[in-house]
């Protein structure tokens, strides 16, 4: 699929226009306390920035192999808890009751209910929002001032803008211990969402050539786009206005080499950093296999 360029200047200032602070979670917009499922499996989550994959993240057992047996795992941005169900199966046979292994961290309490709710042994849960209240003023004493084994962030960084990206990242790189492993996956330029029934995507026809057109910026897509407006009066996976509501009012998806750099610049060693499907993500997202921008990095 071509994506259209034929896009006005001032339409396309209207529908990229931001509806919230480009450096701040929102944890003030919740729509309801129903989770809204979709019919490729995914959840609609509780704050208004979209959904919670129907698979968990593909690096997700990379970054369970970071565990070094001592210092926990941190899920940043853990929505109902996917994740962390994934890494507790995963390492079942090393969890102690007594012990947390795993923090998930999210900046939404009804994510944070939901999770608790799943009564997981060695699993506890943080209010943590991006990037000023990351990482949370209580993880020290969750972690005994040690640092955790491994980070993931997955589908969180595209909700913030490149300013706020990179001084997460800083504070992640400070979080980690020596051979840390940081994993994060997010929504990258290419990809397609909610296309229309001859195979057209609206929203990519204009995030696609934004992002090319500002390809030398240090953040192409760094203004971020409205999905809301974008996606006004669209189908959106059966569920219409109650699926577009929670979709976010400001998105900034970004390629594997804007995170790649930004991830260097900090001092981590990057292990890879491409765009790949995200096996959770709804088929119609599909363009070419570049969805998904994936990176894993290692702190040395």
């Amino acid at each position: 699929m071509l994506p259209c360029r034929h896009v006005t200047g001032r339409l396309r200032r209207q529908l990229i226009r931001p509806h919230r602070p480009l450096s701040s979670c929102p944890t003030d917009q919740v729509v309801d306390d129903v989770m809204v499922e979709l019919d490729g499996g995914g959840k609609m989550t509780l704050n208004g920035t979209g959904l919670e994959m129907s698979e968990p993240s593909p690096l997700v057992k990379f970054w369970v192999q970071s565990f070094d047996g001592i210092h926990p795992l941190l899920d940043v941005g853990c929505a109902y808890g996917r994740n962390v169900q994934t890494a507790h199966n995963l390492l079942k046979e090393k969890i102690d009751s007594n012990k947390t292994i795993i923090l998930a961290c999210d900046c939404n309490e009804g994510h944070l209910a939901a999770v608790n709710g799943l009564c997981l042994p060695g699993v506890e849960t943080l209010f943590a929002r991006l990037p000023d209240n990351f990482p949370p003023q209580s993880l020290g004493n969750k972690i005994n001032n040690d640092g955790a084994s491994g980070i993931l962030m997955s589908e969180v960084l595209h909700f913030i803008s490149g300013e706020a990206i990179e001084q997460t990242l800083v504070a992640a790189r400070d979080v980690l211990v020596s051979d840390g492993v940081l994993a994060i996956t997010a929504c990258s330029p290419f990809m397609n969402f909610a296309p229309n029934e001859s195979g057209v995507c609206h929203i990519n026809s204009i995030i696609q050539p934004l992002y090319e057109s500002n390809i030398d910026r240090r953040w192409p897509v760094g203004d971020g786009i409205n999905l809301q407006t974008l996606l006004s009066g669209r189908h959106l996976d059966g569920r219409g206005d109650n699926a577009i509501k929670r979709m976010p009012t400001f998105f900034h998806p970004f390629s594997a080499r804007d995170l790649r750099r930004a991830v260097e610049e900090t001092g981590l060693r990057v292990i890879s950093a491409e765009e790949r499907w995200h096996p959770g993500y709804p088929p119609q997202y599909q363009n070419a296999g570049r969805e998904n921008t994936q990176l894993l990095a290692v702190k040395i």
